[in-house]
């Protein structure tokens, strides 16, 4: 990687940090699609997923006292269920595919994001599926959050909560998507480089994004996410295809 892909990859990071904090996920969804624009999609999920392992793990520990830990086991035992699968297709799919597979799958999540969520009393197999369905997204594209996003949202969480639980489950989730990247050989050199040099911007970022909670919120936020997604999904599936 020479120096203007590092700091590609560092924008990308204080960027996504930065969302995270204000709204406890959309790291790796953002940042992934966004280093991909200079970096291979495979050190990209790499990147993403060291990075993320230190926001969530901070955020979880921070916000703790409001994690909804049933409702968190239930998803951690699903996306442990459904990593390896995820892993089987980061292994063995070629990078322009995993590319367009990220675009498609963070443009269906904005779909997921424009749905309204009628209910609360969803059973707790939807819980189950959802883990399991972001364990595929986490090995595969480290885009885990959409599919606990919606499940969390459609339990009608307050934000505390989400932001608490949520973390959480990236947490654990984070933990053995990477020794998964680490026994598989998956970790390169230019990944632990870049991730070494996003790891400021990531500290940057959080720290620029905690304060906005309180001004960005609502629909303000939703979006203002929604529409970076939009720019982010199209970004990846043009290059993916170009």
């Amino acid at each position: 990687m020479d120096p203007a892909d590092l700091i590609a990859v560092g924008i990308a990071v204080f960027f996504a940090a930065s969302v995270q904090a204000v709204s406890g996920f959309g790291f790796a969804l953002l940042s992934v699609p966004l280093m991909t624009l200079a970096i291979p999609t495979k050190d990209a999920v790499v990147v993403s997923t060291i990075v993320g392992l230190v926001i969530t793990v901070f955020q979880a520990y921070q916000l703790r006292a409001d994690t909804q830990r049933p409702l968190a086991k239930r998803c951690i035992i699903g996306a442990y269920l459904g990593m390896p699968f995820g892993l089987i297709l980061f292994i063995y799919l070629d990078d322009d595919v995993l590319r367009l597979m990220l675009g498609i799958s963070v443009l269906a999540a904005v779909g997921l994001l424009l749905l309204r969520y009628p209910r609360a009393d969803v059973p707790v197999a939807f819980d189950y599926g959802a883990g399991f369905v972001s364990g595929v997204l986490n090995t595969s594209l480290s885009t885990n959050g959409p599919p606990l996003a919606f499940s969390l949202s459609a339990r009608r969480l307050q934000p505390d909560a989400f932001r608490a639980t949520i973390n959480t489950i990236f947490a654990f989730s984070a933990v053995v998507s990477l020794s998964m990247f680490l026994l598989a050989g998956k970790v390169t050199s230019d990944g632990l480089v870049a991730a070494a040099i996003a790891m400021p911007s990531m500290l940057l970022g959080q720290i620029a994004g905690t304060p906005l909670r309180r001004h960005v919120q609502g629909e303000r936020f939703r979006w203002l996410t929604i529409g970076l997604m939009v720019l982010a999904g199209t970004s990846a599936i043009y290059f993916a295809l170009a």
